[in-house]
């Protein structure tokens, strides 16, 4: 995901959505981390700039870096762990309402994802 105009108020905005939608900020790697039902495939987001690293946007965000964009991923607990399709949708889902905020949601080679693409990742047939 990639926002088309970061800034302060962005970051404001972010951070109020995550928090609305149950993010919660992991100090150790400063991630937001959404489990919700399945503790054993989170939803992951990370800064999609440079470390990964994202401040937390939920205690003053407007005093942070502006976000240039985020990574959404789903994190596999052990090999043998695959997201359902219930998680890959929250995951476009998740992808979608951030994209709200000025953003486009791009796949591995930064390329827009199309609504046959969000599908494709609802099935498990895309790896984005």
């Amino acid at each position: 995901m990639l926002f088309e105009a970061p800034s302060p108020a962005l970051n404001d905005r972010l951070g109020v959505t995550l928090s609305s939608l149950g993010a919660v900020y992991e100090q150790r790697s400063k991630t937001f981390a959404v489990t919700e039902d399945s503790s054993r495939t989170p939803i992951v987001i990370e800064n999609a700039v440079g470390a990964g690293q994202l401040p937390p946007l939920t205690e003053s965000p407007a005093s942070q870096p502006p976000v240039k964009g985020v990574s959404i991923k789903i994190v596999k607990n052990s090999r043998t762990l695959t997201p359902s399709k219930l998680q890959l949708a929250k995951l476009v889902s998740l992808s979608k309402k951030l994209a709200r905020l000025g953003g486009t949601v791009v796949d591995a080679e930064q390329q827009p994802i199309t609504p046959a693409g969000f599908n494709a990742v609802i099935q498990g047939q895309a790896r984005v």
